[in-house]
């Protein structure tokens, strides 16, 4: 493949070129270290004309590409397939982060126009400094790209308020698998003209298109914060406690995160943060409201509406309001180091599912009572985005078994009765992480052939080589 590296140091000149071993092993590995594969390059743009270069040469050379942001994802879909080696079908892995031609703000339109390359913390930031809020939020936003999120149609603590990845893009611009640029940015939120190509690319993990660009919604900064930590019986009465607050705030309330008592009890583990706890009471939920108005004003609010909930549903036994800034990151850092204090206990089996909220407790008991029925002793560490729906699913070794033997022993078959109890209750395999190459062949079996025939169409019509990111998503 040496012509096709000279070819593109001719066709793409100042490209960012690496053969490096050890700098192709680090891009072919997944965050998870699951998936460690390889690749004849990696190519590092800077610019969108790069990109289009890059995909016509790689089309006229047969070379597949793997497009990545900050290989941040969990189901491997940002590194090439292990069948697809050199010998078999040369790949490159073509890393997105040094794509920052725009930045800027349209404060009349409510829109910031965005490359691919520039991390979500970047964008916040950005946003922030001019007094506006970018309002998706995730675990890894200092590392993940917006084109990673918009890749994965990625979701976060405040999906429940302001939408997913998805709902906050007006429009992106995309390099095709023929190397034309295609999309427009115009951030029109009404135009009834023709298919919206946008929500193909989004959440297309990179198979149907290489975005460039996009074009997302703003909203003005809130002025005001209350974090609120119940402490309640169980995800039934966390449920209800929803309702109840959605019924008197609906418009406050921003992210609802529910935790069961093992999850909380590693964090504290590996972490110095402590959870306010009560008797009795078995799992917990962080509530955050934000709002344009005072603080004063806000905290009346929430106050009044906690103290009624207390009041009226018995299941919350107890609710506890951060009092500064300090108590606020406090509360977060308890849910949000979950995953980094369950990784330090070893591997887990993991799921991201979804259902309507009113079946969450149904999927819940049904799946663990399906478990221990299956005679598999787990520590259920669970955790999630409630509010709209979105439980990670994890079931670790019981304390002092050994992790690497407990998923060769039981993980196929936690994976199966954990689906299926999703799927009986109306819900998805995936809610925010994607499908990638873990999920691919479980996506296949599980859609029906009709919706399955129409995601082939959509990816032969588009890729018809199977140039990009070959073996994710939809396998043809």
């Amino acid at each position: 493949m040496n012509e096709f590296l000279e070819q593109l140091r001719k066709q793409v000149p100042g490209l960012l070129i690496s053969t490096e071993a050890a700098y192709i092993a680090q891009a072919c590995t997944d965050w998870r270290k699951r998936y460690c594969t390889t690749a004849l390059a990696v190519l590092e743009p800077m610019t969108t004309r790069q990109v289009q270069d890059i995909v016509k040469t790689c089309d006229a050379f047969n070379v597949a590409i793997s497009t990545q942001g900050g290989n941040t994802g969990l189901v491997g879909g940002a590194v090439p397939v292990a069948d697809t080696d050199a010998e078999k079908r040369p790949h490159v892995v073509l890393k997105t982060g040094r794509i920052r031609e725009f930045l800027k703000l349209d404060e009349s339109n409510l829109t910031l126009t965005a490359s691919v390359g520039y991390t979500l913390h970047e964008i916040q930031e950005y946003a922030l400094a001019h007094g506006f809020l970018f309002p998706l939020s995730l675990a890894s936003e200092g590392t993940c790209t917006l084109g990673g999120n918009l890749a994965s149609n990625a979701g976060g603590v405040a999906v429940l308020r302001y939408g997913n990845t998805r709902e906050l893009c007006l429009g992106l611009e995309y390099v095709n698998a023929q190397g034309d640029l295609c999309g427009d940015l115009r951030g029109l939120r009404k135009n009834n003209t023709g298919y919206d190509l946008r929500h193909l690319l989004i959440g297309s993990e990179g198979t149907l298109g290489v975005i460039t660009t996009a074009c997302m919604k703003v909203y003005p900064a809130p002025q005001s914060r209350c974090v609120a930590w119940l402490n309640v019986d169980n995800i039934q009465t966390a449920v209800d406690a929803l309702g109840f607050v959605q019924g008197r705030l609906f418009g406050e309330l921003s992210s609802y995160e529910w935790m069961n008592v093992n999850a909380i009890d590693v964090v504290q583990t590996h972490f110095p943060a402590r959870a306010p706890t009560c008797p009795g009471a078995v799992d917990h939920v962080l509530a955050e409201f934000t709002s344009l108005g005072s603080e004063t004003t806000l905290r009346e609010q929430v106050t009044k509406t906690l103290e009624a909930l207390l009041e009226e549903l018995p299941g919350v036994r107890n609710i506890a309001m951060a009092q500064n800034g300090r108590e606020i990151e406090a509360f977060w850092a308890l849910r949000e180091n979950i995953s980094e204090a369950q990784a330090k206990e070893g591997l887990n089996v993991k799921h991201d599912v979804a259902c309507a909220v009113s079946q969450l407790p149904t999927f819940h008991d049904m799946a663990l009572n399906d478990i221990a029925e299956h005679g598999v002793d787990v520590r259920p560490v669970l955790f999630g985005h409630l509010g709209d729906g979105n439980l990670h699913f994890n079931l670790s070794a019981p304390k002092g078994n050994d992790s690497s033997e407990f998923l060769k022993q039981h993980q196929n078959l936690l994976n199966t009765l954990v689906h299926e109890t999703i799927l009986r209750c109306g819900g998805t395999i995936s809610a925010e992480h994607g499908i990638g190459q873990l999920k691919a062949e479980l996506l296949r079996e599980i859609t029906s052939d009709s919706n399955y025939s129409a995601f082939v169409a959509i990816k032969k019509a588009m890729d018809p080589k199977n140039l990009l990111n070959p073996g994710k998503l939809v396998l043809i």
